[in-house]
């Protein structure tokens, strides 16, 4: 009985076991010369203004909906894109992480993504972010406060310093930008559908 028992756990981890050895780091992913998050992660390195982060999104939220219980999902807008200052991107760090703290970062996220890649509206404007936010509930008033409170100010600088670390070590080149705990940067473009990519992050995370 306790044979047939260990030959059942044995198959059942064959498809994983299996799948797993399929991933190559150096080709399917990069081990960085970085110490491994202490909490379990994906952080995704994107823009509002890059219309690759916008096409990918729904691939991210997919991702984002597969991991472990446990594992947070970072979503980390970068201000390094070329044909706008850092701080007008920084605005729209700034607006996401303000939504977020009102629990509404996904649809002003939404809202930011489609104002900017299908109406044509860049938001390049604070006035217009600010606005942007107010049909969603977070009136001005309320926008400059938590703009000037020290957990945002905080929240938008641990952004760049995220974006900072990760660029000067040469694994931030572009977005989007997948790093799981840290350590591990997923090579998009050898992945060829969603569940390889699912399936890859599940891999790195057991790493």
């Amino acid at each position: 009985m306790l044979k047939k028992l260990k030959l059942s756990l044995l198959l059942l981890c064959l498809p994983f076991a299996a799948m797993a050895a399929d991933f190559k780091a150096g080709e399917h992913y990069d081990v960085l010369k970085i110490e491994k998050s202490k909490t379990s992660q994906v952080t995704e390195f994107f823009s509002f203004y890059c219309p690759h982060c916008f096409k990918f999104e729904a691939v991210a939220k997919a991702m984002e909906k597969s991991l472990p219980a446990g594992t947070e999902f970072v979503k980390n807008h970068v201000n390094f894109l070329g044909g706008l200052a850092p701080e007008v991107q920084s605005n729209l760090s700034y607006a996401y992480i303000i939504a977020k703290q009102h629990n509404k970062g996904e649809q002003v996220a939404d809202q930011m993504f489609d104002s900017i890649h299908i109406k044509r509206a860049p938001l390049n404007n604070i006035k217009d972010v600010k606005a942007l936010l107010a049909v969603n509930g977070i009136d001005n008033d309320t926008f400059d406060k938590d703009i000037a409170s020290m957990p945002v100010i905080a929240a938008e600088k641990a952004m760049q310093d995220k974006q900072n670390k990760f660029s000067q070590m040469g694994a931030l080149t572009g977005v989007p930008t997948f790093i799981v705990n840290d350590k591990y940067k997923i090579n998009i473009n050898t992945i060829k559908s969603q569940e390889q990519l699912d399936e890859l992050v599940a891999f790195l995370l057991q790493q």
